[in-house]
């Protein structure tokens, strides 16, 4: 008997496979032409239909991962001639229905892009091997079909490794998605040594690829001596000053070394960092707000100002924060770190203060009941 026929019985039709397929890949090209991925920040309000569809996405996605899971572990038994005779057409099945959820996830993804707000190396390469690792799948469908219908083991195998490698693709895709809901430590933080070292090593050499521009662009702030050095010899020694006592108005200089730390750069960003930052920086902009940095905190969202020097009222992350848990608008939201009284009180103190960017710490007065916090967060 020839090697390339698994002994089979008579092969049963394919013809509703071969529809299907042909189908999802219809519709996922025609669906990349009407709705293409976006890696900027989207121009324009997208309909709400397309918002709620998009906000689906984290559902959508669990689906065919899942199903190609167990694909994984039931085509590594068909690798053999009796397994694919046993569990081939339970495989072709399960394959159609992840090919069919990963392009609906892909879609629910693009369409959650529209919010605004995704941006940054994670983003893109969770995109972007996303919409690989979904072609990859579909190929890999069409060689499967070829090869059932053929009788070929050659052509199965070939099957294999095009969906080994599309589906790696895939796990690498939701890995950089996962660095952008609960941040870029989150898988490799608790690691042992010999697997985060390779780990972190991966990410950077992937996110190499995609946040050039950026790691350029994130360390340019001039320090404060420019600032003063245009004015007249005269009149230096009176601007300096007034820095140190700051209302707000002045973007923070770059972390001094030694003793001279900044109220903004090592109290209140730490807190940002921890509690806010997850959702509302480069990476993941919500609602166009990043708070990574003094500028883009005092520069505020799309739904205004976020931190206005001296008036807690006015400053909108305040308010939500002081909101109920129960309320939509609470922020940090549920499911997330919420922000401890003690930091809560810090950051109204620093506002109250006129949200400085520039003001020392050893010249700050903070209150009693708040140096233990501040101390702690010193320490690191």
């Amino acid at each position: 008997m020839s090697s390339n026929s698994p002994e089979t019985d008579e092969p049963k039709s394919l013809t509703a496979a071969w529809i299907a397929t042909i189908l999802l890949i219809v519709v996922y090209v025609v669906g990349l032409l009407i709705f293409p991925p976006l890696y900027d920040a989207p121009k324009g309000d997208a309909s709400s239909m397309v918002l709620f569809i998009g906000r689906f996405h984290p559902i959508f996605l669990h689906l065919p991962v899942g199903i190609l899971s167990v694909l994984f572990l039931f085509e590594l038994i068909c690798s053999t001639r009796r397994g694919e005779q046993k569990f081939g057409e339970a495989s072709l099945l399960m394959l159609i229905l992840g090919s069919a959820g990963s392009v609906l996830a892909v879609f629910a993804g693009i369409m959650l892009s529209r919010e605004g707000g995704y941006e940054g190396g994670n983003f893109s390469l969770h995109q972007t091997m996303g919409l690989l690792g979904t072609a990859g799948v579909l190929i890999s469908l069409v060689v499967r079909l070829m090869g059932m219908a053929r009788g070929s083991m050659e052509l199965l195998n070939a099957y294999r490794a095009v969906y080994f490698v599309s589906f790696g693709i895939m796990g690498l895709g939701a890995h950089f998605g996962g660095n952008m809901s609960h941040g870029s430590k989150f898988l490799t933080e608790h690691a042992p040594a010999a697997v985060k070292g390779p780990m972190v090593a991966m990410e950077k050499f992937l996110l190499g690829f995609v946040e050039k521009p950026k790691v350029e662009k994130a360390t340019p702030p001039a320090g404060p001596t420019p600032e003063v050095t245009p004015a007249p010899p005269a009149e230096v020694k009176t601007e300096v000053k007034p820095v140190a006592v700051d209302t707000g108005t002045t973007p923070p200089a770059p972390a001094p070394g030694g003793d001279e730390k900044l109220v903004f750069q090592h109290v209140i960003l730490p807190v940002l960092t921890a509690k806010c930052n997850k959702c509302h920086s480069a990476e993941k902009a919500k609602g166009k707000l990043r708070m990574d940095t003094y500028e883009a905190a005092m520069q505020g969202g799309k739904n205004g100002k976020n931190f206005v020097a001296g008036n807690l009222k006015e400053s909108l992350s305040i308010e939500r924060i002081l909101l109920p848990d129960s309320d939509d608008e609470h922020m940090p939201p549920e499911g997330k770190d919420q922000l401890t009284p003690e930091e809560i009180a810090l950051l109204k103190w620093w506002v109250e203060q006129g949200a400085s960017g520039t003001q020392k710490v050893k010249e700050a007065k903070f209150p009693a009941e708040l140096q233990a916090t501040v101390d702690g967060i010193l320490k690191g």
